[in-house]
């Protein structure tokens, strides 16, 4: 799948920046199946609950800076 977690995140785990994740992904349809993919694996870590999904999404910068690789650096 050209659109995926994979295409949009580097070997280390870092989301890519702009610039890489552009020539990862083709074309919208491929960006449409990596936000598709992402959005099933929030709703699946939530287990279904929707007051943990807007928590998430009301901390994802928390997340982002304390949880996560980060996003990987400019060229």
């Amino acid at each position: 799948m050209a659109g995926s977690y994979i295409s949009v995140t580097t070997k280390k785990g870092k989301l890519r920046n702009n610039e890489t994740f552009v020539d990862a992904i083709e074309n919208l349809g491929d960006a449409y199946e990596a936000v598709e993919e992402l959005y099933g694996m929030i709703w699946y870590l939530a287990n279904g609950d929707p007051i943990k999904v807007e928590e998430a999404h009301k901390n994802y910068r928390y997340g982002l800076s304390n949880y996560s690789p980060g996003i990987q650096k400019s060229r």
